[in-house]
């Protein structure tokens, strides 16, 4: 049976496959739960760093914007990706696969910790089951002001004193500018799993 290296292997023998269109595949042939969200975390690193390279364009961008180019880049690399998805409410981010996968994100931009506190309590008390394949999701912050490390380490000891039930880990892919939570679900009662992920768009240049 092939693997999803093997697949990759052909493809790279007739073009580059990068990014999300590597993760797609990864998504493809994960044969857990674990494996799917992992592809999913993949292809979501590689568009939000498209969005930072290319962030001397997105500074007029507002959130629906920018989470449109995202879910679009998605699509693009094969996801079952939809913005503004109905899951209760308009969910900003909705990625669906087989067997009932289902993760959800919702983006913010930087502001009032109440704003980011929020996009996390619609993520996890609006949008999702909490059921088994249906019990990731992702905040998304949008960086617009300087220090990302910084605000991601404070939205991180503020999400602990507004929600006191919930726990935070470091990343497991080692970023200082993601980390994770846990808490039970108010729904299924099962543990819920958020990514919080920084995503830096400062831009004020100084050679001029």
């Amino acid at each position: 049976m092939a693997t999803a290296e093997d697949v990759l292997a052909q493809m790279r023998e007739h073009d580059v496959v990068e990014g999300a269109e590597e993760a797609r595949i990864y998504f493809l042939f994960a044969q857990t739960h674990e494996g799917k969200v992992k592809a999913v975390q993949k292809a979501i690193d590689y568009v939000c760093n498209q969005l930072e390279t290319d962030k001397s364009k997105k500074q007029d961008r507002d959130e629906d914007d920018l989470t449109l180019e995202i879910c679009s880049m998605l699509r693009a690399a094969g996801f079952r990706a939809a913005h503004d998805e109905h899951m209760n409410g308009h969910c900003d981010v909705v990625i669906r696969g087989k067997d009932g996968f289902l993760w959800l994100a919702e983006a913010k931009k930087n502001g009032a910790y109440s704003w980011l506190d929020k996009g996390f309590q619609q993520l996890t008390t609006r949008y999702s089951t909490g059921v088994p394949g249906q019990d990731h999701g992702e905040v998304l912050l949008y960086c617009f002001a300087k220090n990302s490390k910084n605000l991601i380490d404070k939205w991180r000891e503020e999400l602990v004193a507004r929600n006191p039930e919930v726990s935070t880990q470091a990343s497991s892919c080692g970023s200082p500018l993601i980390f994770g939570s846990t808490h039970k679900h108010e729904a299924s009662g099962l543990d819920f799993y958020v990514r919080h992920k920084a995503v830096t768009l400062y831009w004020d240049p100084k050679d001029k």
